[in-house]
Order: C-alpha cells, then sequence, then structure tokens
C-alpha cells in the first residue's frame, strides 16, 4: 500500500473509488451523485489550494481517503487543520488504512507547522474505539475531536 496526494494524474482512480464507495455505502455519502467534471475543475481552481486529500492505494486502486483543510487565526497565529472525511472501503477497514491515512495527514501538519486539528466525527461503535485509540485526544459528547499537535 502506498500514499499520495490527489492530483490529475490520479483523479481518475479517485473517481472510480468514489463511484465504488456510492454503489457500496450510498447512506455514507453526503452526495447523491459524483460530479466528476466538477472533481476534475477542482483540482485546478486556486481556491482549493489549501485543500488536501491523500489517498491509500493498492494495486493502483484508491482503496480509502482523507481531506481535510488548513486555516489560521490571523489574532492569535494560530494554525489548524480541519478534517473535512475521512472514508475507507469497507473490505480494506480493520487493517490500519485509517490510521495510516492519519499519519500521512499528521505529517503534513507538521510540515505546516499545524498546532491542532479539529473534525466532526461519525457517531458509530467503530469511530469511537477508533478515536479514543488516537493520543493528545479531547473527546466530547458532541461528535467533536481536537488534537492537539504543537504546544506553543
Amino acid at each position: 500500500m502506498y500514499f499520495g496526494r490527489l492530483n490529475e494524474q490520479n483523479v481518475e482512480q479517485y473517481i472510480d473509488y468514489l463511484k465504488l464507495a456510492m454503489q457500496q455505502e450510498p447512506d455514507m455519502m453526503t452526495v447523491e451523485e459524483i460530479d466528476e467534471e466538477g472533481i476534475r475543475t477542482r483540482l485546478r481552481d486556486s481556491f482549493y489550494e489549501k485543500s488536501a486529500s491523500i489517498l491509500a492505494m493498492e494495486n493502483n486502486q484508491v482503496v480509502g481517503r482523507i481531506e481535510y483543510h488548513f486555516y489560521g487565526c490571523i489574532q492569535g497565529g494560530y494554525r489548524m487543520a480541519y478534517v473535512n472525511w475521512v472514508y475507507v472501503l469497507p473490505e480494506y477497514r480493520h487493517s490500519g488504512v485509517a490510521r495510516k491515512l492519519f499519519a500521512e495527514f499528521e505529517k503534513d501538519c507538521e510540515k505546516h507547522e499545524i498546532h491542532q486539528y479539529y473534525l466532526i466525527r461519525a457517531t458509530n461503535e467503530n469511530a469511537d474505539r477508533f478515536y479514543k485509540k488516537f493520543e493528545n485526544v479531547q473527546l466530547d459528547e458532541e461528535p467533536m475531536l481536537r488534537k492537539i499537535l504543537k504546544e506553543d
């Protein structure tokens, strides 16, 4: 298994992955159809430069991804990230793919001196077990996860 950023060279594999995910678990997806041309266009749109998707690839196929955005607080100088989406195809779950995707994401956070990240976590037993294994994590009653990466 290898990891790489979503780009114009692997976008077709990414679209195939989205189609498969939509077919296998339509209730887990946030859209009703895949805007293939929109995805290709957004990869070239400067508005999305602070957004990234890391893809988990096996045999030249995408099996999982994590999508995130970097942003900052001008007043306090804080650098933060927001994880927008984590999804692993069902047949690849419980094999460490999501954990490795988060590790790749955290490497990118370190590179950009990100202080902490947030995500709205899924509310199911598998997700709760997964997120409780993180170090330096705060889980609240609300499905919000906050992780401190760098102390001042």
